[in-house]
């Protein structure tokens, strides 16, 4: 029996694509017979430091509080869980390089665990990820970190295994010197079940139960409103849409409250100086995103640096037609023209003439989300994926 151990900065009840697979793939590993830890951050004072949740056991450090520092500073709180719990994990599976990748990886080392690093965004191991978006990219200071990252590299190269959930990461962990064999290319899995395509009738009961338009075309995101999601030139592109598209909403759905990148706040007044009204709806964070999709006619996912968009694959096996942006692991998800639309990352106009589109063509739209229902299946099952996971982890364990 192999016991395994999620080291991550968050974990519920943040609501996000990496918080919600760690406890998916957790429950299905239990399952299986595999008993799982997770240690995380403790983001806020009033969440247990210790509890179990779907069977998986739940360490909490702290420091507690918002801010992106917060993930710094709970290293060493973080290495002495590992320290205290290592009795009950055999191997210890890092979500992210950037903070918590090199610290897992020596104390996974110093008590004999197989380790395995997961990173969790595109740029993680060529630097990127450290100055995209800032004055610092291309720079001298680019320079600088890229250098020190690909130092960082070759320690991390001793993990037991990677896995990378994109063909992107994939050919990034390869470009930095990992070697073929020990990465293991595992997409996140969704359960295809739960996310399946709208009945007959069933579209217009889930818009009547939260309270949705009945009548009418739904454009719907899913996800933390945070900067670099692509939401502030999604709603420039619904501003363009609307006049053309009377019949259209947009739906935002999930919060950014609590998150130091949140844009919750600046994308309600961007709304209102477009005037936008009603046509934007903000139901915040909601218990079943999969009501939401199956309420909506459309998915746009154009986020502007996306390791792969758990989101985007809960859409897809929805059935949903998607605009997505052309990057990261979302070309994994959207074939352009088979199983969705892909834009340029920040590309209004195009983001516009997509939606347009998707909501003028319905047959289009039933096309390209019969492609995308198949494409989940094929390639996202969860069931799958957690195979997968199981068979890595019994490779790589010391026991």
């Amino acid at each position: 029996m192999t016991r395994v151990l999620f080291l991550t900065e968050s974990f519920h009840p943040v609501l996000g694509g990496g918080e919600g697979h760690i406890r998916d793939l957790g429950r299905r590993l239990l399952a299986s017979g595999l008993p799982v830890t997770v240690v995380t951050r403790r983001g806020e004072a009033s969440w247990p430091a210790a509890e179990t949740l779907d069977g998986i056991r739940v360490v909490r450090v702290r420091p507690s509080g918002p801010g992106r520092i917060g993930k710094y500073l709970m290293i060493p709180a973080a290495v002495a869980a590992l320290l205290r719990v290592r009795g009950s994990y055999d191997v210890l599976v890092v979500r992210g390089t950037r903070v918590l990748g090199l610290p897992g990886l020596l104390a996974a080392r110093l008590l004999g665990k197989a380790v395995v690093l997961q990173p969790e965004v595109n740029g993680e191991m060529s630097g990127e990820v450290y100055t995209w978006g800032t004055p610092l990219a291309g720079g001298l200071a680019d320079r600088g970190l890229r250098a020190a990252v690909s130092l960082r590299n070759r320690l991390l190269r001793d993990a037991s295994a990677f896995v990378a959930m994109s063909r992107m990461i994939r050919e990034e962990l390869l470009a930095a010197g990992v070697p073929p064999e020990r990465v293991a290319h595992i997409p996140h899995g969704v359960d295809t079940a739960r996310f399946r395509p709208a009945q007959d009738g069933e579209r217009r009961e889930l818009r009547r139960r939260h309270g949705l338009p009945e009548e009418g075309l739904l454009v719907c995101f899913t996800g933390r409103l945070l900067r670099g999601k692509g939401l502030e030139p999604l709603v420039d592109a619904f501003a363009v849409v609307a006049p053309r598209v009377p019949e259209a909403r947009l739906l935002l759905v999930g919060s950014g409250a609590g998150q130091a990148l949140s844009v919750e706040t600046a994308l309600r007044e961007r709304t209102r100086k477009a005037g936008l009204g009603d046509r934007v709806i903000f139901p915040g964070r909601v218990d079943d995103v999969a009501d939401y999709l199956r309420a909506s006619d459309v998915f746009a996912f154009p986020s502007e640096f996306e390791a792969l968009g758990i989101s985007l694959v809960e859409a897809a096996a929805c059935g949903l037609a998607g605009v997505g942006s052309r990057t990261g692991g979302i070309v994994d998800v959207i074939e352009d023209g088979r199983s969705g639309l892909l834009v340029p990352p920040g590309g209004v106009a195009e983001l516009a003439a997509a939606l347009e589109r998707l909501l003028g063509d319905a047959g289009l739209r039933d096309r390209l989300g019969a492609e995308a229902r198949q494409l989940a299946l094929d390639r996202f099952d969860a069931g799958d994926s957690a195979a997968r996971y199981r068979c890595l982890f019994r490779e790589i364990s010391p026991r």
